[in-house]
């Protein structure tokens, strides 16, 4: 028998004898007809190609028992913000208000409402204006325009509607009607105001006149003129020229060598003011800190309508309702100087 019948004849018998081990009847069958039918997973489609083997399952790796207990680290406690009353308690804080009382009239109302507040540690000023036709509850009187406070009620209660809606309460406060506004003026020898922006309207005798921008020098009139006109403009507007004016003023008292001749223009100026609690002990108690006060350091804050929200009352009257959020950061904002 040649060599390559016998290698045959082996593959044959081997060929056989693996075939009797994979089946019980001892007969060679196809091999694809036993092979498993794959089982589908749920994630899988009826149509997917079915993996010929199946992977080994990974072996457990040994992880050794942890002997330490990770130290937690709190976060720490936010420190809260300091109340307004207590920003503004450690400042001196007066009040000036302007009066539209006209000689004949009985009533009136308060239509300058600015809060001058000076940081003693650091010299600096902020002029804080809150509008007139603000409509809040006033306390003992009920809701109504800000600037109606002091008729009912005086100082107290403006000082109290101030406190209930701002958390502000100035300790003083200089009350002055339009003509003694003059006479101040006058007294002073005019008044040399920065203009932020160009301001045009109809003067007193009817003239289309113009001020600034940029450095300007007032008269009585024209300074009158200036912190009241508004048939061009608004009452937001026009508290922006009054803290021009008042900033122009408060220069004007430092070029007179104020702080040293504070007595003699105290004595000049008591009689132009209408009503007030500043008497000159306070005058002189004040002087000590007074003498950091930097001109320089003068920070205006008029409210915009970012501060307030234009309505119209049951009655018709148009007001502005305070926005408390955005107020109470614009005097954070002023308590930083």
């Amino acid at each position: 028998m040649s060599n390559l019948r016998r290698l045959s004849l082996l593959l044959l018998v081997l060929l056989g004898a693996a075939g009797c081990l994979a089946h019980p009847s001892g007969l060679v069958a196809p091999m694809q007809a036993y092979a498993p039918e794959p089982t589908p997973l749920p994630w899988l489609a009826r149509t997917a190609t079915p993996t010929p083997f199946r992977p080994l399952q990974p072996t457990g790796t040994w992880m050794p028992t942890p002997t330490f207990t990770p130290t937690i680290t709190p976060s720490p406690t936010p420190t809260p913000l300091p109340s307004i009353a207590e920003l503004y308690g450690r400042r001196l804080n007066v009040l000036l208000l302007g009066s539209d009382q006209r000689p004949w009239e009985m009533g009136f109302r308060t239509d300058t409402i600015l809060l001058v507040s000076y940081n003693p540690d650091t010299g600096a000023t902020s002029l804080i204006s809150f509008p007139r036709d603000l409509y809040v509850d006033i306390p003992g009187v009920g809701p109504n325009r800000i600037n109606t406070a002091m008729f009912y009620g005086g100082f107290s209660t403006l000082a109290a509607t101030l406190e209930q809606h701002f958390g502000v309460r100035p300790q003083y406060y200089a009350l002055v009607k339009r003509g003694q506004f003059k006479a101040i003026v006058e007294t002073l020898g005019g008044v040399d105001i920065q203009a932020t922006r160009m301001y045009c309207d109809y003067y007193n005798d009817g003239r289309w006149v113009c001020v600034g921008p940029g450095p300007v020098h007032l008269d009585a009139d024209m300074a009158l003129w200036y912190v009241r006109a508004r048939k061009n403009s608004n009452d937001l507007d026009r508290n922006r020229r009054q803290q021009e004016v008042v900033l122009g003023l408060m220069a004007r008292v430092l070029s007179l060598d104020g702080l040293q001749r504070a007595p003699e223009l105290y004595a000049q100026l008591r009689g132009l003011v209408t009503e007030t609690n500043i008497g000159l002990d306070d005058i002189l108690a004040w002087l000590p800190h007074m003498q950091q006060f930097d001109p320089n350091q003068v920070y205006r804050y008029p409210m915009t309508r970012a501060q307030v929200i234009p309505w119209t009352t049951p009655g018709g009257g148009q007001v502005l309702l305070p926005n408390g959020p955005a107020i109470e950061a614009l005097l954070r904002a002023a308590a930083q100087h």
